[in-house]
């Protein structure tokens, strides 16, 4: 029986990182992955030629993991515009980053949904971040993001109108109980950086990372049902050997794998309906948020207006997100959901789009109410031969999964150099 270096269990991004990772550290190593994709959480589905990431997502631009390991021209990314539409009482009102989008700012200077004292905050609260290296956000005494911006003494205006409905449709919660810390680097990224989407659609993230690995070094539709020192085992009754074990799965199997571990199982959930339609409501690059928190809708985009690959040829397609939590079975959401629409754009432009799909993701982000950032130094076995990574270990987003996954992989290569020189 073969016995490889590392294996790794699950290969959502935290997994493929760690592989890449470890295979150029000269490591024999095998991920295992019990769908038929890699990604993780990541997909994106191509149904009727549209190209659907499975809940709202976008790569923010500006993180450090992902500028070292992905090829951002290769990804053919494009921005959204800095800044937002915000619906509210009864029209939309331009948001735009003072920095990046001047005249625009000043135009938008008297919009209902802030203040002046609100935008001196704002430029206030990205010259802190911009100016703080990531550590020492992570470092920070933490709160609640919804505290934090009290204490910063911004209006309810502008937490209900923008704070709400922007960081809730990262967070995929509404009420911003997320960690200030969480709040503190998204607010970073954003001010150093852009949203973006691939030409591809998200996952053309993990697949960019797949296509780094030895394809023989990758098990897909294998389930791996116990690990132990010295390997695991699969529901097909294979036993595969390794001198370290890399448990890379999302928190809830990987309390099933190892129940000593003990990984917080908290989640919030996204509920993302797909709409098609011959024309886009605007042309536009927005994020388009909801300002007046008792509705359903949480944000709204155009996917299509990003990269036309995301629709066939003279066709766009409509992603509305809603993050509030909802007993409303799929046909009862999506009524409420068009009659919001019908509001925001129109009864005559909405009556002619057609409902493509709805996605109800329960596991779609860890939940954040504190937020782990370990050291290098800070990384060891759980057990015996084996290690944990992912980001319900870190920093729910893509670039703690990445982090994750890196420092993990460097502690394993230590790991072995130290046994073999014993």
């Amino acid at each position: 029986m073969d016995k490889y270096d590392v294996i790794i269990v699950g290969g959502g991004i935290a997994g493929l990182t760690a592989a890449v990772a470890l295979q150029q550290e000269g490591l024999n190593i095998r991920l295992i992955e019990k769908t038929d994709r890699l990604g993780g959480r990541m997909k994106t589905d191509v149904v009727e030629g549209y190209q659907l990431d499975r809940g709202f997502q976008v790569l923010l631009t500006a993180y450090p993991e992902t500028q070292q390991l992905l090829d951002y021209n290769a990804l053919e990314l494009r921005n959204f515009y800095p800044g937002a539409q915000i619906f509210y009482k009864g029209r939309f009102h331009k948001f735009a980053d003072p920095f990046r989008k001047p005249i625009d700012s000043i135009r938008s200077f008297t919009n209902p949904v802030s203040n002046f004292g609100d935008k001196l905050k704002i430029v206030g609260l990205r010259n802190r971040t911009r100016r703080l290296e990531v550590e020492d956000i992570f470092s920070e005494a933490e709160q609640t993001t919804i505290d934090y911006l009290k204490e910063w003494s911004f209006s309810s205006k502008i937490i209900n109108s923008f704070f709400k409905p922007f960081m809730g449709g990262i967070f995929l919660e509404p009420y911003l109980l997320t960690s200030s810390r969480m709040f503190e680097f998204v607010f970073k990224m954003f001010s150093t950086g852009y949203a973006a989407l691939p030409k591809d659609g998200m996952e053309a993230i993990p697949k960019q990372l797949a296509k780094k690995l030895k394809p023989e070094s990758i098990i897909l539709n294998k389930e791996v049902v116990r690990v132990s020192e010295g390997g695991v085992s699969l529901s097909s009754g294979e036993e595969l050997m390794s001198s370290v074990v890399l448990v890379a799965t999302d928190a809830n199997t990987l309390n099933k794998l190892l129940p000593s571990y003990n990984a917080d199982t908290s989640f919030n959930s996204v509920r993302c309906l797909y709409f098609t339609a011959d024309e886009p409501p605007t042309k536009d690059a927005f994020l388009y948020l909801n300002g007046e928190n008792d509705a359903w809708i949480n944000n709204v985009v155009i996917p299509s207006n990003i990269h036309k690959s995301y629709a066939p040829k003279g066709k766009s397609l409509i992603s509305v997100s809603v993050v509030k939590p909802s007993k409303l079975s799929d046909t009862e959401l999506y009524i409420a959901v068009r009659e919001e629409l019908c509001e925001w754009f129109g009864k005559e432009v909405v009556s002619k789009w057609i409902h493509l799909k709805t996605y109800n993701i329960q596991h779609a982000l860890p939940a954040m109410p504190k937020v782990k950032y370990p050291s290098k130094k800070e990384i060891e076995a759980v057990s015996k031969g084996i290690f944990v990574c992912g980001d319900h270990a870190h920093d729910a987003s893509i670039n703690g999964a990445m982090r994750s996954g890196r420092i993990n992989a460097e502690a394993i290569s230590w790991h072995l150099a130290l046994a073999v020189n014993q």
